[in-house]
């Protein structure tokens, strides 16, 4: 039986689990992180590409790992310039990517990746057991689930209607088939 396992591989899950591992809470041997796409943040990824998002919204102190400085000091340790802007340093998306990249890689979690998607969660007499699609179960004594929106668009009545009377490239935003915008 696992401690811990995390059900979703987007920007919440791997910062409880950075926090998790960081803090000392659990090692990466007793930890599952569950998701359906290949790797890290993928869904994460794929978003901000459509997009074209060249800084985040959010200051540099808002990132995956527990010390809050820690995305500066990865840029400034690296030397590159024009990586954020604006006067509350806003990381550039690129940047912020390779600072996550470079801090799964740092605390292994790879280790830790399940590829899959998860059907069910039971509680059970001594925590948690949940059930992916390929069958296989996992147990855990804590469970956290840590699934985006993005995971269950939701399309408004009049969004759908309009989609089947007109049909063409109606989109959600998130939407795993979604060109980039600049194509539309």
């Amino acid at each position: 039986m696992l401690e811990w396992i995390i059900v979703g591989g987007g920007i919440q899950g791997m910062t409880m689990a950075a926090f998790l591992l960081k803090s000392g809470k659990t090692t990466v041997d007793q930890l599952a992180i569950v998701d359906r796409n290949e790797e890290p943040l993928a869904r994460w990824k794929q978003c901000t590409e459509v997009i074209s998002m060249p800084y985040l919204r959010s200051p540099s102190v808002h990132h995956l790992d527990v010390n809050p400085f820690s995305l500066q000091k990865y840029v400034e340790k690296a030397d590159w310039k024009n990586n954020f802007y604006g006067q509350y340093k806003r990381p550039s998306l690129k940047s912020f990517n390779e600072h996550c990249v470079h801090l799964a890689d740092d605390l292994t979690i790879k280790q830790a990746w399940v590829q899959g998607e998860v059907i069910s969660a039971c509680k059970t007499g001594q925590g948690w057991e949940i059930q992916l699609q390929n069958k296989r179960r996992l147990e855990s004594q804590k469970l956290v689930i840590s699934i985006g929106i993005g995971e269950q668009p939701h399309w408004p009545e009049w969004a759908r209607q309009f989609k089947q009377e007109h049909g063409g490239p109606v989109y959600h935003i998130f939407d795993e088939n979604i060109p980039e915008l600049t194509q539309l």
